[in-house]
């Protein structure tokens, strides 16, 4: 009877590990009597299983070897699961030792290092950690290899070289992939790490044996040129070939070459490089790192390549693409070359060669790449490049047609920032010639209603700050070079000036910068020195400048203008203001305060010499007297004192009235007036006087009007005329008088 393929496929995998088995005879006949024995017992019926490691050492019984036989063995119908039970003390804790390579993978595979208990590379939670100890023959070591086989998950996995690097490039490669499909390589929070001299990911031809192909291959949360306390490693690479529909997310890259070459007549998406950084440790660049994303394409592909949102730091070079003849689009990234560095020589950060349709940014903006470094296009094709921050050059290529390259572009850094409305924000720099850095005006903004500002400009490299003014006074807002000297505004303490009285001063109140190592010098407006000490005082409103240097060095930074302001006040005007009481009763006096101000209270008697009270309030209590009295209150802020109230303090008394009978007008200074005499004063006061036929002549509603015998500016006749008064005194009495008087003439 003849075998199908599927009874055929257990007698194969029976072969397979025969042959390895029978390898491993010589070091250790009873694991081969083991393994076989296992597979014999376990019939002819395959499921999924969960297999632990729980051996340090390089093969025998609860090893990593015998766990990848064991999932060889078992099938590829359900996945398969390897974990880490791993036991050990000291530095041998959770460390497999391999002298030798591993078996093939099998498909359906999960292999899980981050379940392990024990103790974690941070950042990735790798729990173990595959160390090669060698020795090396002249054939490349692989940790994994992936032969053949799909649907594999490897993650949590410390892939280390300790042997240092060797004669012959990248003899070891932490995961080989041929002819591999659906493969994972770490996952988020749950990567793997390739530290020492070694090839992360490698399918390239091996002893005459083609690479194969890559097919739907992920790499994600991986750190590739770390060791295992996270310090810089040796040399790393990523080499694939014939490679299609890759993803690589999230990794961090150390001196890292990632050179991926797409397959031919092939559907599908190349390569999607997002969220990656390069040289980079929680913000801070690696500033002898090296990277270099190398992609090159092939005639006549489909598809598209995305390299999003990646922070690539790199000391001479960032991505090199060629032969891309499918769209490709750069957006979000921060690609930083040596220009990165002030005056550093400049680099390329992008490298364009016959590639078909590239776009770098976004024409909305939104997708702005931070390039610090030149991009330069060679041979045919297109290149978009879209309102990018550029610090470098861009060299398009002169042989691609009008016709098809088309740049749009903005040569400059644009710098946003938000601040308080109506800040002055100003860019200063200087060239790389320059021996005094940090010295040249460049350009300057106005912060809006809502305190957003932009500064555009076309950066060269060197060194470069930020300085913000308000309300008169600037101080550095972002210094981007090394200046132990640098002074801010917020050092310095501000006493304005008082109404013009000389008494603004100026001091530094910080204590680093350290003035044995810094000189200062305190100059006005026009340049005249006014002290090198810590403090000036005495000043009169205006602007003023701190010039500060290291004692050991020639390079000044002046810091200004910082303005000692004049105190404006807008104090109440001054009034004359009338309280009548009873004699020997208690007064208020009360002003409408404004809070800040003093109030002072003196009399008659003191003059302005002392006050006799001050309120903050403006509430003063005073003892009336049995006769008017006069007060005068005056404000102050600082040494500004405001003009001089007036307060009055009238005794009420009942009002005595004489009438006179007669007078005469005529103009020779006597009895020319009339009037009633008081010794009173009044609340209410009305006076009428009528001709004998009842017309009005005159009237007054205080008792200082008298009538000078006029009637709109003409003499009255000589007769007799009515008056008639009604009034009320200070102490409430109710007055109707009336009566004749004679106007003679």
């Amino acid at each position: 009877m003849t075998a199908t393929r599927s009874q055929l496929k257990p007698l194969a995998q029976v072969f397979v590990i025969l042959v390895e088995a029978i390898r491993l005879t010589r070091r250790c006949f009873s694991c081969f009597l083991g393994i076989l024995f296992g597979f014999l017992l376990s019939g002819s019926t395959l499921r999924a299983a969960t297999i632990l490691v729980t051996s340090t050492a390089n093969d025998g019984p609860g090893s990593l070897r015998s766990a990848i036989l064991a999932a060889t063995a078992n099938g590829t119908t359900e996945k398969d699961t390897i974990l880490f039970a791993l036991t050990g003390s000291g530095s041998d804790l959770q460390t497999i030792q391999l002298s030798a390579e591993l078996p093939p993978l099998p498909s359906n595979l999960l292999i899980d290092g981050s379940s392990s208990t024990g103790p974690r590379v941070p950042r990735i939670n790798a729990g173990v950690i595959l160390n090669f100890t060698g020795p090396l023959s002249f054939q490349r070591f692989h940790f994994f290899r992936i032969l053949e086989a799909t649907d594999i998950t490897i993650r949590g996995i410390a892939f280390q070289n300790l042997l240092g690097p060797f004669q012959f490039e990248l003899a070891v490669a932490g995961i080989q992939l041929r002819n591999a499909s659906r493969i994972q390589i770490g996952e988020e929070e749950k990567g793997n790490l390739f530290s020492g001299a070694m090839v992360a990911l490698v399918n390239e031809t091996r002893n005459g044996v083609e690479a194969g192909f890559v097919r739907d291959v992920r790499v994600v949360g991986n750190i590739v040129g770390l060791n295992t306390t996270l310090s810089k490693a040796d040399y790393n690479g990523i080499y694939l070939a014939n490679a299609k529909g890759l993803m690589m997310e999230k990794n961090l890259f150390v001196n890292t070459v990632l050179q991926v070459t797409e397959a031919t007549n092939t559907d599908g998406d190349f390569i999607s490089f997002t969220d990656n950084q390069a040289n980079n440790i929680d913000g801070q660049p690696i500033l002898d790192g090296t990277f270099l994303l190398r992609l090159d394409g092939v005639a006549s592909s489909n598809g598209k390549t995305l390299i999003e949102n990646n922070f690539l730091y790199s000391v001479d070079r960032a991505i090199e693409l060629k032969n891309i003849q499918h769209p490709l689009s750069m957006r979000a990234n921060f690609l930083g070359s040596s220009s990165s560095l002030a005056c550093a020589e400049l680099r390329f950060a992008i490298s364009l060669t016959d590639c078909r349709d590239v776009t770098i940014g976004t024409p909305d903006g939104e997708g702005t790449n931070r390039i610090r470094g030149s991009v330069w296009q060679y041979g045919s094709g297109k290149m978009i490049v879209w309102q990018n921050q550029l610090l470098g050059e861009l060299h398009p290529s002169p042989t691609a047609s009008q016709g098809t390259n088309t740049i749009t572009y903005f040569f400059e850094n644009i710098l946003k920032g938000k601040t308080d409305p109506g800040v002055v924000v100003q860019l200063y720099g200087t060239n790389c010639s320059d021996p005094c850095p940090l010295k040249t005006y460049i350009n300057a903004a106005t912060a809006d209603v809502e305190g957003n500002w932009t500064i555009s400009h076309n950066f060269l490299a060197g060194a470069y700050y930020l300085t913000v003014t308000k309300n008169g006074q600037t101080g550095t807002l972002q210094p981007m070079a090394n200046q132990s000297n640098a002074i801010r505004l917020n050092d310095i303490s501000i006493t304005a000036d008082t109404c013009e009285a000389n008494t603004g001063s100026l001091e530094l109140t910080v204590t680093d910068p350290d003035l044995r190592t810094v000189q200062l010098q305190w100059t006005s407006a026009t340049g005249e020195s006014l002290g090198t000490e810590s403090k000036i005082t005495g000043l009169t409103t205006g602007n003023y400048f701190l010039v500060s240097k290291l004692r050991a060095g020639a390079c000044e930074t002046t810091l200004g203008p910082i303005q000692v302001p004049a105190i404006t006040l807008q104090f109440p005007p001054a009034e004359t203001r009338e309280i009548w009481t009873d004699a020997n009763a208690d007064v208020e006096i009360l002003m409408n305060a404004i809070p800040g101000l003093e109030y002072f209270l003196f009399d008659a008697d003191s003059g302005f010499s002392s006050p006799i009270d001050s309120s903050l309030s403006g509430i003063f209590f005073i003892k009336a007297g049995s006769y008017d009295n006069t007060y005068f209150i005056k404000i102050k802020k600082g040494n500004c004192w405001s003009e001089t109230s007036t307060i009055l303090i009238r005794i009420r008394k009942a009002a005595g009235l004489y009438f006179p009978s007669a007078f005469s007008p005529d103009g020779d200074g006597r009895n020319d007036f009339w009037k009633p005499i008081t010794d009173g004063s009044f609340e209410l006061y009305k006076l009428r006087i009528y001709n004998r036929l009842g017309q009005l002549v005159f009237d007054a509603d205080t008792p200082e009007l008298s009538w000078d015998g006029r009637l709109r500016g003409q003499q009255q006749a000589t007769g007799i005329y009515i008056w008639v008064l009604e009034a009320k005194d200070r102490t409430s009495v109710q007055i109707r008088k009336k009566g004749q008087l004679l106007l003679i003439r």
